[in-house]
């Protein structure tokens, strides 16, 4: 039985300092895989509290152990330049329902007065089908629902419906072995504690693959990630370029050995200076 958790009626929200260190930082401007990690650790424990829980371990009805997986994620960094090591800057968190059993994080980062980030991700809860196998992994319910408001923003609904038609898209889309580049995860480095491509690894590759093609000059304005699948430890992905306006955007796709959809990255960087 499903249960439904009314220990909040309002968004979770919560507040910290951080000092801008070698970690949070990189050579311009934030360290995107270092906010990812660290936010998407807050996501999770936002999540138990509006749970009531005090650790981010969940289970569902069965007692049976489920992770909440991200679907979409968006990286907006305005100022890359307005940041400086030994920076004290403050985050401001805050969980949100987004439909069904889809829970909302949003992020802000202010230096200042300054907006120098903002995320938002939207996850769902999952689990595995058969054990240690992630191309079996499937969509579940908690056993415990957190009662939450819904999210200020249309970001859940536009990502699902972009979602939607990128599938439909790649159904109709043969990916020939012309243009496309493989990657590599490694399991010391890209997956989590339960085996599976870490949603930040997506990231990454994708940055690589715009790397290889000579689209990572500047650094990143907007990158916005949609999530489709995960893949076997020792199974490789494939980039492909779906398009490309200009110099400082790119679309990408990126696919398991099969061509099945995994992620879908669209990133805009800032002009690079100098």
């Amino acid at each position: 039985m499903t249960l439904y958790s009314r220990e909040s009626l309002s968004a979770i929200q919560q507040k910290a300092d951080i000092s801008l260190g070698m970690a949070q930082l990189s050579v311009r401007g934030l360290s995107e895989d270092w906010w990812l990690k660290h936010l998407g650790d807050v996501h999770w424990q936002m999540i138990a509290t509006a749970m009531g829980q005090a650790d981010p371990v969940f289970r569902d009805a069965q007692g049976r152990l489920i992770y909440a997986a991200f679907c979409a994620t968006h990286f907006e960094q305005p100022d890359p330049d307005a940041v400086q090591l030994g920076a004290r800057v403050q985050l401001r968190s805050s969980l949100w329902q987004a439909g069904r059993s889809r829970l909302q994080s949003n992020h802000e980062v202010f230096l200042g007065d300054a907006l120098i980030l903002r995320l938002r991700m939207v996850s769902t809860f999952v689990t595995h089908g058969a054990a240690g196998v992630n191309k079996s992994v499937l969509r579940v319910r908690p056993a415990i629902i957190p009662v939450l408001p819904a999210a200020p923003d249309g970001f859940a609904e536009e990502a699902a419906d972009r979602a939607r038609q990128l599938r439909t898209t790649h159904r109709e889309q043969a990916f020939g072995a012309q243009g496309l580049a493989t990657h590599l995860p490694l399991p010391e480095l890209d997956f989590n504690a339960v085996g599976l491509l870490y949603f930040p690894s997506f990231t990454r590759i994708a940055a690589e693959a715009e790397a290889v093609r000579g689209r990572a000059q500047g650094s990143i304005r907007s990158r916005m990630m949609l999530y489709f699948g995960n893949v076997e430890l020792g199974e490789g992905i494939q980039s492909a370029v779906r398009t490309a306006t200009s110099e400082m955007a790119c679309n990408l796709t990126l696919l398991n050995a099969e061509n099945g959809l995994l992620a879908v990255c669209d990133s805009h960087r800032h002009v690079q200076k100098g």
